[in-house]
């Protein structure tokens, strides 16, 4: 019995291993048990994301599109940014450069529309984990909406609808002027706040509204130049106008395939609208802060119809004289006003190649700053030698006019100005002056906030051959 175990042990199958010319052992059989979905997968090559090398051509070419003059020029280095394809197009959106946002918008939209891209919907899921665990007897699922029901209301429902009518309006107001998500955002909390309002309907149509805008297509880009940078009261008076009106210049983009028709002005009633959502802020040395915002409206009256081919731009420019519809007592008060612009164009008509009607969502652009200057502030002085209004803002001590003064010091001149508000005389300056250096050196510098003289000295020993 023994030798016949010896024997079937001896001639049983085994796999067959064979030498290889290598010295590696190669197994001629699989194993019985082995699943064809566990060999290594390799990476799809279109979403491979790019390396160093490819990075590197691709700023090069946008760097050309850049500097490119002529539009020959300017088209063939669109093309090539096109034939690079998709792995591209997160580099492209992270692309923040004025002078070639419209063009990159152009490349952007060509790409996806010729390799069938399209946003990816968010789907709301009853499971936000996506788990489909159950504990106990029930399924796990999202946060619940707040209950407010109640029995016996403690609270006065027509004040409250009262001010849902304003949110409404406020909300209506954004979604006019582009600004879709803001709209939504507003919308959806006050159905939050009071769920059965009887402005219910109105809130979640509204939502769908800014929801279906939000997705539309993009046909016309546009970016904004403010024009000066800094902005003087003409007087101290009551609704004062600027020295110079703010020259709001606007350039438009047809980044479709299509040529597309802008209907910007055919008489009085039927006119294009640039409306802005300005925040207008006043500042003083002490840091005080005084923050009011509000919508202005300029009618487009010029410009007729324009016709843009693919890829073709227009510009046309905007004057704002003041700003008195909103603080009609802002040039009265010395304090430095920072106005922020969120703008939107709400093109009175569009027609497609066909010259059909086409309904344009409003053309959205990018958040600019400016500064404005109180009438009796030398701003011609201080923006051509900032050194020299510094020393003689310490000189004087004149606290609001030296924190104002900071803000308009540029690089080549921040070492020199450092100097000067970290000097020894520091210790002999008002209150009033040393809280002003102080906010000064923060603004200049960009840092420490919350800084005393003796830790801006520490930094400035360290950092002063930095500047």
């Amino acid at each position: 019995m023994i030798c016949l175990l010896l024997v079937a042990a001896c001639t049983s199958s085994a796999p067959d291993i064979t030498n290889t010319p290598n010295d590696e052992f190669v197994a001629s059989e699989a194993a019985g048990d082995v699943r064809p979905d566990n060999n290594v997968k390799t990476g799809d090559p279109k979403t491979k994301p790019l390396d160093k090398q490819e990075t590197q051509a691709a700023a090069l070419l946008i760097n050309q599109l850049e500097d490119a003059k002529a539009d020959d020029e300017r088209n063939a280095v669109i093309e090539k940014l096109v034939e690079l394809g998709p792995r591209y197009l997160d580099f492209y959106r992270a692309i923040d450069r004025e002078e070639v946002a419209l063009d990159m918008m152009f490349v952007i939209r060509r790409i996806e529309r010729e390799n069938d891209i399209r946003p990816v919907e968010t789907v709301e899921k009853d499971d936000p984990l996506g788990t489909g665990k159950t504990e106990g007897a029930g399924q796990i699922t999202g946060p619940k909406d707040p209950d407010y029901s109640h029995d016996k209301e403690d609270f006065n429902r027509s004040e409250v609808e009262q001010f849902l009518a304003v949110r409404l309006a406020q909300a209506q107001q954004m979604l006019d002027s582009g600004r879709h998500d803001a709209a939504r955002q507003v919308a959806e909390a006050a159905i939050t706040l009071l769920p059965d309002s009887r402005l219910r309907g109105e809130f979640d149509a509204l939502i769908s509204k800014a929801r279906g805008e939000s997705q539309a297509d993009l046909i016309v880009a546009g970016t904004i130049s403010l024009q000066p940078e800094n902005l003087q009261y003409a007087s101290d008076k009551k609704g004062a106008l600027f020295a110079s009106a703010l020259q709001i210049r606007c350039f438009l983009k047809n980044v479709s395939k299509d040529p597309i028709t802008l209907r910007l002005y055919e008489g009085e009633g039927k006119e294009s609208i640039l409306q802005l959502a300005v925040t207008y802020e006043q500042l003083d040395y002490g840091g005080n802060v005084m923050t009011q915002r509000g919508n202005v409206r300029l009618p487009i009256t010029g410009g007729a119809s324009i016709q843009l081919q693919p890829n073709e731009s227009y510009e046309m420019t905007v004057p704002l004289e003041s700003l008195a519809t909103l603080d009609s007592d802002a040039p009265r008060k010395n304090a430095l006003g920072v106005v922020q612009i969120d703008a939107a164009l709400r093109v009175y008509g569009a027609l497609d190649a066909d010259g059909e009607t086409l309904v344009l969502r409003p053309i959205k652009f990018p958040i600019r700053t400016v500064h404005v200057f109180p009438f009796g502030y030398d701003l011609s002085g201080a923006t051509s030698r900032p050194i020299t209004s510094v020393r003689n803002a310490l000189d004087k001590g004149e606290a609001q006019a030296l924190f104002m003064t900071a803000h308009l010091v540029g690089k080549s001149d921040r070492r020199a100005v450092g100097d000067l508000l970290v000097a020894e005389d520091f210790d002999d300056s008002t209150l009033a002056m040393q809280r002003s250096r102080l906010l000064a050196l923060t603004v200049v510098f960009d840092t420490g906030k919350t800084w005393d003289i003796k830790r801006w000295r520490k930094w400035w020993d360290e950092n002063r051959l930095r500047q």
